[in-house]
């Protein structure tokens, strides 16, 4: 049925879809679809009253407007976050996650099912990877939650999965959010978290997308980042050099997240090395990057990890403040629902 859904299909191949179910439209009439869809945010075709009774039966009968469906939500008591729990085809669980702030509606999307990268810390990375999610079901998961709470401003690829191993539906996924007749949500309120894939970060680059980027780096050291992250094969130089590089092209700002593990990688010598790192990189211009420190959530199926005190990590911020590189701790959302960064699974 993946086929047979209008969702995430940009106008040129709904008019090619609907022409291969012997279904001629108009121009017009596509853009009335799409205006229905993704502005009106209706469920069922039937509810396109703008188009002709007999053509919304058609439609009806031949298309499905959700190849995902949501099989449960948990709204957390902490601070108001909602994980979704939506459902393949197949019967595959994908989390998305809602976050509420201040002022913006932001949502957190998965990309694949299962996670291939591993990483110790990170509970997608003990679920076994099984397939790439289309374009469909992760534009599914944003208009879904659209329908839920309301227009979403802010859309951070950092679900379940490695984004930019599922390159080609995630490209496409971006086109429908950037799309004026669609989404339309700012380049600037997009962001893509990746562990470091080098080649495909400038792929991304010639996109010219211009949405930001976010590499999870976790250590300086290529040897400590190892026994974090189990599948990446490119060093930390490398991998800074691609996102320096995409940020200097894309006049953006490149985001470094760093999970601070107690007693692994959050000593005053791990924020030294990092320093040390970052100079490099960016030619000591320290503007050209900004550092979320995020303490590690705890996953119940990881033994012998524990997130760092809060005197290390404040003497972790202000070590790197005191350099000139702009560093947040990142609040965690939706603990007590495993909906926090790690804590993502099936």
């Amino acid at each position: 049925m993946l086929n047979k859904t209008v969702i995430g299909l940009l106008q040129q191949e709904l008019l090619e879809l609907f022409n291969s179910y012997g279904l001629v439209l108009k121009p017009y009439q596509i853009k009335q679809i799409l205006h229905g869809v993704y502005q009106r945010k209706v469920d069922k075709f039937s509810k396109l009253t703008d188009l002709p009774l007999k053509l919304r039966y058609r439609l009806e009968e031949s298309f499905t407007l959700s190849p995902l469906k949501l099989a449960t939500q948990q709204t957390s008591q902490l601070d108001g976050t909602i994980r979704f729990n939506f459902v393949t085809e197949e019967g595959y669980f994908v989390p998305t996650v809602f976050i509420p702030k201040e002022n913006r509606k932001v949502i957190c999307v998965s990309t694949q099912v299962g996670c291939p990268i591993r990483c110790i810390f990170c509970n997608s990375g003990k679920e076994r990877f099984i397939r790439n999610l289309t374009s469909q079901e992760i534009v599914t998961q944003i208009l879904q939650l659209e329908r839920e709470v309301g227009k979403i401003n802010g859309v951070l690829f950092m679900g379940m999965g490695e984004p930019l191993l599922n390159f080609e539906n995630l490209t496409k996924a971006i086109k429908v959010l950037l799309n004026p007749d669609m989404f339309n949500i700012s380049k600037r309120h997009i962001t893509v978290s990746t562990i470091g894939m080098v080649p495909q970060i400038y792929r991304l680059c010639e996109e010219k997308f211009n949405i930001k980027l976010a590499i999870s780096l976790h250590s300086y050291n290529d040897e400590k980042r190892n026994k974090l992250v189990k599948n990446c094969s490119y060093r930390v130089k490398e991998i800074l050099e691609s996102g320096i590089f995409y940020a200097i092209k894309t006049n953006t700002k490149l985001t470094i997240e760093y999970v601070l593990i107690k007693g692994f990688n959050d000593t005053l010598e791990d924020a030294k090395g990092l320093v040390k790192l970052l100079k490099m990189a960016t030619n000591n211009k320290p503007k050209l990057v900004k550092i979320n420190l995020i303490p590690y959530n705890v996953v119940d199926k990881v033994k012998n990890l524990f997130p760092s005190e809060k005197e290390n990590i404040e003497n972790f911020k202000n070590f790197l403040l005191n350099y000139g590189f702009l560093t947040f701790v990142r609040k965690s959302y939706g603990t007590d629902i495993n909906a926090a960064c790690g804590q993502l699974g099936f």
